[in-house]
């Protein structure tokens, strides 16, 4: 955002590459969520099957504490989406180029 508002005055332009940004970063966020929890939900079912194999009575507990990947995700997104769209409406609203780009930069500073 602060490179095309640098160079174009257009507050369309910076709104389109700002949402775009916003998705980006929103998607990036979310699969790297839905890795993270997918290994450490592997890394769980591995352990409970070796204590089911011990002997245990502790895994019938922890299936139901198993993290789910899609809701972790998700959240991951909405967060980086949420806190995306402010600086996106700081530039969305301010009409004078130089003082959208400061507002700007001290939002998402």
């Amino acid at each position: 955002m602060m490179g095309v508002s640098s160079v174009k005055e257009d507050v369309k332009a910076v709104i389109v590459v700002g949402f775009a940004g916003l998705v980006a970063g929103a998607c990036s966020m979310a699969i790297g969520e839905f890795v993270s929890v997918c290994t450490q939900r592997d890394v769980e079912i591995a352990q409970m099957k070796r204590e089911k194999r011990k002997g245990s009575s502790k895994s019938d507990e922890n299936d139901e504490k198993l993290p789910n990947p899609v809701q972790a995700a998700l959240a991951s997104a909405l967060a980086f989406a949420i806190g995306a769209v402010v600086p996106l409406l700081a530039a969305a609203f301010i009409r004078q180029p130089m003082v959208r780009m400061a507002v700007v930069v001290v939002v998402a500073g």
